[in-house]
């Protein structure tokens, strides 16, 4: 069902200029709250779920049911200690030698590179290993040395092969290794 035009028009001149400044103001009111008051109210809903929930957390910790959340200091302390010790990099390097080892593949001659990591307690130490073997040598090499060392991380690889029909490929590992300064 449509409303003639005419019929709409006759009803606002019947309104006057109040009328419809009072029409527009409702109007105004209307988009107000849908655009800004309802969000605003899911926000602080959802803010005293999150109060409810570490009210509860409190509760068990003040009961002695459950252990107090570490600090932000004590998660750090925490990480620190995870990794691997500055004086025992070639330890940990060796191990990455044997994760080649284990898949038979051949390394060329590598590069190391050893930097501070400002504002930080720690060093980073890069590797990047020239690599000769088929893709699942490497690919299992990657996830070998990774699982064997705490704090290396893969930051580049490439690989090109020859030809189309080689099933050996040549590889660049760009590992680095995260190092804790004690």
């Amino acid at each position: 069902m449509t409303v003639p035009r005419l019929i709409v028009f006759e009803f606002l001149r019947g309104l006057g200029w109040p009328g419809l400044a009072g029409a527009l103001l409702l109007l105004a009111g209307l988009g107000y709250a849908l655009a800004g008051i309802l969000p605003a109210r899911q926000d602080v809903l959802r803010a005293q779920e999150r109060v409810a929930r570490a009210e509860v957390v409190l509760a068990g910790v003040r009961s002695g049911k459950d252990a107090a959340p570490p600090t932000a200091q004590k998660r750090g302390e925490t990480f620190y200690a995870a990794l691997p010790a500055q004086a025992d990099v070639t330890k940990w390097i060796e191990r990455i030698y044997g994760a080649a080892a284990t898949e038979k593949l051949s390394l060329a001659q590598g590069e190391y590179a050893e930097a501070d990591i400002p504002t930080t307690r720690m060093a980073r130490y890069r590797i990047v290993l020239p690599l000769h073997g088929n893709y699942g040598q490497i690919r299992r090499f990657i996830a070998a040395a990774g699982a064997a060392v705490p704090g290396l991380t893969l930051e580049d690889l490439s690989m090109q092969r020859q030809n189309v029909g080689d099933t050996e490929i040549e590889a660049r590992v760009q590992l680095s290794l995260y190092l804790a300064k004690r």
